[in-house]
């Protein structure tokens, strides 16, 4: 929340006046989420798999788009986000700091949204994901914390 603020403010600043929510909702959305009418970010999750080993180890193997070229990774971590923070690596370096999620609706058919607070190359920061699965939720939301880094 504090993060986002910050991102509030600094467009009250810029433009003036107040937020109404449907503007709070499209400026969250332009800040965490990619938009497919507004596109950016050089990464994007294309799929994922996961294997869980008898030892505890999760084994994620993703593909991802680098500025639209598919790329597969393969990680190895205690769960699905550190096995794709690791898989990472080559790309960023990616530490997990705090994890929230929550259903955005009841039923079967409703999506999670996934928050992820990391340190990604030195910056902290939030990336949020969206998804009928909490996984792949969880997974987009390093993916948004990265591209944010990267954005600057």
């Amino acid at each position: 929340q504090i993060e986002f603020s910050a991102v509030i403010q600094h467009h009250t600043d810029d433009e003036g006046g107040e937020v109404t929510g449907m503007q709070m909702w499209d400026i969250f959305t332009d800040e965490y989420l990619p938009n497919p009418q507004k596109p950016w970010g050089r990464f994007a999750l294309v799929k994922h798999e996961l294997v869980s080993e008898v030892d505890g180890d999760t084994v994620v193997r993703a593909t991802i788009l680098d500025n639209g070229e598919p790329v597969e990774l393969t990680g190895h971590g205690n769960g699905p986000i550190a096995a794709f923070c690791e898989a990472l690596h080559d790309h960023a370096d990616v530490r997990v700091l705090d994890y929230h999620e929550h259903a955005l609706a009841s039923g079967g058919d409703a999506k999670a949204a996934a928050y992820l607070e990391c340190a990604v190359d030195g910056h902290v920061l939030w990336g949020v994901g969206i998804h009928s699965s909490i996984v792949t939720a969880s997974l987009k939301a390093v993916v948004s914390a990265v591209n944010r880094a990267q954005r600057g």
